[in-house]
């Protein structure tokens, strides 16, 4: 066994555990700090020290007066289950880094696709469809999609049947309108004759990715804002 005086971690040990003798030998006094322990934090968990100083209170303890053990017992026990917690806090860092990765490569992968948010307006160039989506109240006769171009003016109304619905970019006489914003304005009727404006969703691209930031990992959408990864999201090609 190895000289246990030179061992700074047994020694801080026996200054708080040992017998008078078992401090006597090690050359350590009542006030020792813990420094060593502190100093090294592998110290803690090693179990062979604590062996060690268990035998070394065995060999100079008092047979007259036996030093009572069970406490050295409780505190290996206790830093055994120390030891244990110590390498599941590694593992869940471990597992925490790897989602950030695995949700980093997710978000890159979808910079260029286009992803369905809560807007009422869009972008057309040289008569390109636009995507509506909506959702119909439960006591709906008749739903509406109404046109208007940035300047307040009605394009085209249509009779929605379904909550999808395409754009194909002309107006109720089927011409190509021209580039610009356009709005898009969802109503429903119910039996009683009362309108109710539906929430439209018009896809929006992905320009980029923000990484664990304070939001955690959200993806930059043109003309939108930030969307958290962790929301649902409908995300188109």
């Amino acid at each position: 066994m190895s000289d246990v005086s030179s061992n700074s971690a047994l020694s801080s040990l026996i200054s708080q555990y040992g017998t008078d003798s078992a401090k006597a030998k090690a050359g350590v006094s009542e006030d020792t700090t813990t420094s060593g322990l502190t100093d090294s934090s592998s110290a803690l968990a090693d179990q062979d020290v604590f062996l060690q100083l268990y035998i070394e209170q065995l060999k100079n303890q008092d047979p007259t007066s036996p030093q009572e053990t069970g406490d050295m017992v409780s505190q290996m026990a206790q830093f055994s289950s120390l030891e244990q917690l110590t390498s599941m806090a590694a593992q869940m860092s471990s597992m925490s880094e790897s989602l950030i990765s695995s949700q980093a490569l997710t978000a890159s992968t979808l910079v260029g696709s286009y992803v369905y948010v809560d807007q009422e307006t869009a972008s057309v160039v040289d008569g390109s469809s636009t995507y509506v989506k909506t959702s119909f109240t439960d006591d709906s006769v008749s739903n509406t999609l109404k046109i208007y171009n940035s300047s307040g003016e009605l394009v085209d109304s249509v009779s929605l049947t379904d909550e999808e619905y395409v754009w194909d970019g002309t107006d109720a006489e089927g011409n190509v309108v021209d580039d610009g914003t356009y709005t898009f304005i969802a109503t429903s009727t119910n039996s009683d004759g009362e309108v109710t404006q539906l929430t439209t969703q018009i896809p929006a691209r992905i320009n980029g990715v923000t990484i664990n930031g304070e939001d955690g990992t959200t993806l930059n959408v043109a003309d939108y804002g930030k969307l958290a990864l962790t929301d649902e999201l409908e995300i188109l090609g």
